[in-house]
């Protein structure tokens, strides 16, 4: 067989003429024998010298020649890819590094393909061609999306791409966080649809299924919920996407996702406070109009209404002060009772230590209301009307969710059961009846006593 031949650049088959014609690099030929055991080059291409630094003849002579090119980190790669061909009869396909005679190492990409002959022996059809700067590009192009990446992650973005042909889906490890995967990869649509909060499914299907629709590039945004994350979690995502399209129509989603679940908790809180607002200026408008009402009915000249009034208004506004300071949070008993009695003679008030319990700003408002009153009536009427008289607030025992405070007036003068009811007890319908609180009053002859429920509201941390 040796003496059969060719001789290199000689009588060479149409692949390896037509490679060296297009320049695509160094074609060449190897011979199998039947048995598997022999092999040599039978021809070689002309870009043999340019690639190798050998000549034609040279890689016949010795084929070990060039396969010591092949950096020793690599040639184990391509040792097996050439054996597992060999084992099945099929082709092969392997990039490598190779050190050529000057020193420099170059990658190449080597593939194969067999020819059955008749006798038995294989005929390998193979090519080598250059592929350093392909490789330096995809490294590039790699290490640019890698910076892309860090600098896009670097705002709290997530980016995604969609193959929608082939319903691959491939996420950045920010997308994954974003939604709690653990798995990493791509995977499909279906999969993508389990880590969206059920309630919002269909809303995706439906914003997907008309972008793709539409006709033209489109664009979309959708907002929407994550599936429960370990923990329990749930985040609020803002996903953006634009479709891709070719001759054929859409080929590919590219987009961005932005964790807005911040701003979603910002947006709750703000329509909790509109409402809460809204909710306080209705109860407090009411219970004005039941003051104003109450008072002209309870004197006798213009005077006394405006004295009365704004006495009672006064007490309003600042039982609010103590609301609006609070942000919001409950309000501290202690604070509310302390507050609406600085106006009065505080030295005449015995007062139970109130702390550590706290009501909601409407009962705040309401039962300062009712304070202010029961003050206001003891001056005029009551135990602070004499010089020797005082007011007992006590902690009294209380049903679950509520507080209960005892009024008890002492050393004034003796006092009979009032025929109508006061302006106070009118108040209490008003305002704190409506937040769920009572009062149970008796004219005893030491003195005016009343008893007031609440309902209590538990601090914030």
């Amino acid at each position: 067989m040796d003496e059969d031949r060719p001789a290199a650049g000689g009588d060479n088959p149409s692949f390896v003429e037509l490679a060296d014609a297009l320049h695509l690099g160094m074609a060449y030929q190897v011979l199998s024998s039947a048995d598997g055991r022999s092999r040599r080059f039978t021809h070689v291409g002309s870009l043999c010298r340019e690639m190798t630094g050998l000549s034609p003849e040279e890689v016949m002579d010795d084929p070990g020649r060039i396969y010591d090119q092949i950096l020793p980190e690599h040639r184990a790669a391509f040792d097996r890819a050439e054996a597992g061909a060999i084992a099945t009869l099929s082709g092969f396909e392997v990039e490598v590094r190779m050190r050529g005679p000057d020193g420099a190492t170059r990658w190449r990409r080597i593939a194969s393909r067999p020819r059955p002959q008749p006798d038995g022996a294989v005929i390998w059809d193979g090519l080598m061609t250059d592929v350093t700067e392909a490789r330096h590009a995809t490294e590039a192009l790699r290490e640019q999306r890698r910076r892309l990446e860090v600098a896009v992650e670097a705002t709290g973005l997530g980016f995604w791409e969609w193959d929608v042909r082939n319903d691959r889906i491939t996420w950045s490890e920010r997308n994954r966080e974003l939604f709690g995967a653990g798995e990493k990869g791509v995977f499909d649509i279906a999969r993508y649809a389990e880590l969206v909060h059920p309630d919002d499914r269909d809303a995706i299907r439906d914003v997907y299924q008309r972008t793709l629709e539409a006709p033209g590039d489109g664009d979309f945004v959708v907002e929407h919920r994550t599936a429960l994350q370990p923990g329990g979690r749930e985040r609020w995502l803002q996903t953006r996407g634009r479709l891709v399209k070719d001759a054929e129509g859409v080929h590919l989603v590219v987009g961005t996702t932005l964790d807005i679940s911040e701003r979603k908790a910002v947006e709750d809180a703000r329509t909790l406070l509109l409402g809460e607002l809204a909710h306080r200026a209705k109860n407090g408008i009411q219970v004005m109009m039941a003051i104003v009402a109450q008072t002209a009915r309870s004197v006798s000249t213009v005077h006394e209404f405006e004295t009365v009034l704004n006495a009672r208004l006064r007490a309003m506004a600042e039982s609010h002060d103590l609301v609006t300071a609070s942000g919001g949070r409950p309000v501290a008993l202690a604070d509310v009772v302390a507050k609406t009695l600085t106006p009065f003679d505080t030295a005449r008030f015995e007062v139970d230590d109130l702390g550590g319990t706290t009501i909601a700003g409407d009962v705040a408002v309401a039962l300062a209301l009712l304070l202010h009153e029961l003050a206001t009536n003891a001056v005029k009427y009551g135990a602070l009307s004499a010089p020797a008289g005082c007011v007992k607030i006590r902690k009294t025992p209380a049903a679950e969710g509520e507080a209960a405070l005892a009024w008890t007036e002492e050393g004034g003068p003796i006092v009979a059961t009032v025929g109508r009811k006061g302006f106070g007890s009118r108040l209490l319908e008003v305002s704190l009846r409506q937040q769920g609180g009572r009062v149970e009053s008796r004219f005893e002859p030491g003195g005016f006593q009343a008893a007031i429920h609440f309902p209590v509201a538990a601090a914030w941390d």
